[in-house]
């Protein structure tokens, strides 16, 4: 079986979803990696949307501020792991979704 990787994005932003993945490891800063992670009963970490408005940026308190991950800019997406530690995965890197195969 073989599903394609935006169909795989939509079923893992159903709210409530559980699922497993199977991602390959890969690090920018020393181009190296390869090493395939499974992952079960994952599910996707949805953030709250950011304030766009720039008068509510200056208002907000230094301490409470969080950076814009801008997922999609960089192909990433943040999953919660069932231990419940958050991992960050690049999306192109998505092997297998709920056992069948991502194509692109």
């Amino acid at each position: 079986m073989k599903i394609f990787l935006a169909d795989a994005l939509k079923e893992m932003k159903k709210p409530g979803s559980r699922f497993s993945l199977a991602v390959r490891e890969y690090n920018r800063q020393t181009k190296t990696g390869g090493k395939l992670k499974r992952y079960s009963n994952v599910e996707l970490v949805q953030a709250k949307a950011f304030d766009t408005d720039p008068v509510k940026k200056l208002q907000r308190a230094p301490v409470g501020f969080r950076k814009d991950p801008k997922h999609w800019k960089n192909r990433t997406r943040n999953i919660r792991l069932a231990d419940g530690r958050i991992k960050k995965i690049n999306i192109l890197l998505i092997t297998e979704f709920n056992g069948k195969k991502v194509v692109y």
